[in-house]
């Protein structure tokens, strides 16, 4: 069964921001008759550039008769964008100086995942003044989400890919790179409604979860309960395992539980699913990346996350004796290309249990890749088993590299 999470979202506070560098008051930027021009600070026909306390004034007119010194060319912008002609009177801007102002997405807007993908679109956009040439979207960690250099509107699409409340930052750039304003828009992402046919599937194999939402994980659910009869649990502990897992990949650690009850057991431990982050293995510097956390640069990603793979350590009988895959004498260490022919043959006892489970999994193909402890030195403790990034992959290899981990 499955019990839904709904996100309320929440009102926010406005967190209008913007700077300037000034900007004059805007009178007349041409008077006839000798007299002159005013408009803020005065200054040559040549064009002063508002936002920085000038107006522009349109020009000195000088002698009789109002005939001004610069000719008829010259403009002088102002706040705004006003212009003023020189020698023939026109009209000065408004004198609002530099500013950038996010209208969309609107204050406190909700937006909604997708199912597939599932994401939610945000389309930035602002309004600016001319001496704006580029706006960067930057988010709360100081992550930047690009920058948009097409006026006026300075447009910029981003996917999010995950939930609550969140801002961004719209930080208006001169021609020389310097931020001269900014802005900020408070909105909110609310999870899918998770309605997609895997789940439906989940339902009528009486799955127990609820449904979840996790950066880079489709239909996402954490189990709630026993899986076929199994129940995964957080390392040696009997805390039900609560890492966000894809629906898809749950229907086929369902079936693998069958083979684990089959075999007497009744609990396997995990050391977890979702860890989004790149190929192979976790370091100080490849970690599981958070909500908030900038994308990593990866030639390649675990499938870890998608929510598509599972580290096995402990399985459990119902006696309550664990095998633990980091002990030698559970399992016998082997070559990597032999670990279900000649590896498994060899195999007595505990070891040849646990070569049985894994190596008939791969036999049924339920899993797209089985890494052992024959495989590789960090892969020593534990077993990763995972059904690639997208659907489930016709084959099923065991201690290789097909796949992502």
């Amino acid at each position: 069964m499955r019990f839904g999470v709904i996100a309320v979202p929440l009102a926010l506070t406005s967190l209008f921001a913007c700077s300037s560098d000034g900007g004059g008051g805007g009178g007349p930027a041409y008077q006839a008759g000798g007299t002159t021009a005013t408009g803020g600070q005065g200054g040559n026909a040549t064009g002063a550039v508002g936002g920085t306390g000038a107006t522009g004034s349109g020009g000195t007119s000088s002698g009789n008769g109002g005939t001004s010194t610069a000719g008829n060319g010259g403009t002088a912008t102002a706040g705004n964008g006003g212009t003023a002609t020189a020698g023939n009177g026109g009209t000065a801007g408004t004198g609002m100086g530099t500013f950038v102002n996010v209208t969309s997405p609107t204050e406190g807007q909700t937006f909604q995942l997708g199912t597939l993908p599932k994401t939610a679109t945000i389309p930035f956009a602002v309004q600016a003044s001319p001496d704006v040439v580029a706006v960067e979207y930057v988010i709360e960690t100081d992550f930047s989400l690009g920058t948009s250099t097409t006026p006026p509107n300075f447009a910029l699409d981003y996917d999010y890919q995950y939930v609550g409340m969140r801002w961004t930052e719209a930080r208006a750039k001169d021609a020389g790179g310097n931020v001269i304003a900014t802005d900020i828009v408070n909105f909110v992402i609310e999870g899918s409604t998770n309605s997609g046919p895997c789940l439906t599937e989940l339902d009528a194999l009486g799955v127990s979860y609820t449904d979840t939402n996790a950066r880079g994980v489709t239909d996402g659910v954490k189990l709630t309960g026993p899986l076929n009869g199994v129940r995964f649990t957080q390392t040696d502990t009997d805390n039900d395992a609560t890492s966000p897992i894809a629906c898809e990949f749950v229907k086929q650690l369902y079936l693998f539980a069958g083979l684990a009850k089959a075999r007497g057991f009744v609990k396997i431990g995990t050391l977890g699913s979702h860890c989004y982050r790149c190929c192979c293995s976790w370091s100080q510097t490849n970690y599981c990346r958070g909500p908030n956390d900038p994308e990593p640069s990866c030639s390649s990603y675990s499938n870890h996350s998608w929510g598509r793979a599972l580290d096995i350590r402990y399985l459990y009988k119902a006696d309550g004796t664990r095998y633990d895959l980091n002990n030698n004498a559970h399992w016998k260490k082997g070559s990597s290309s032999t670990t279900c022919t000649s590896g498994l043959a060899a195999q007595t006892g505990i070891s040849r249990e646990l070569y049985e489970l894994i190596c008939e999994a791969g036999a049924q193909q339920i899993f797209s890749l089985a890494l052992t402890a024959n495989h590789n030195a960090a892969h020593r403790n534990h077993w990763h088993v995972d059904i690639g990034n997208t659907g489930r992959a016709p084959y099923s290899d065991i201690d290789e590299s097909r796949d992502q981990r």
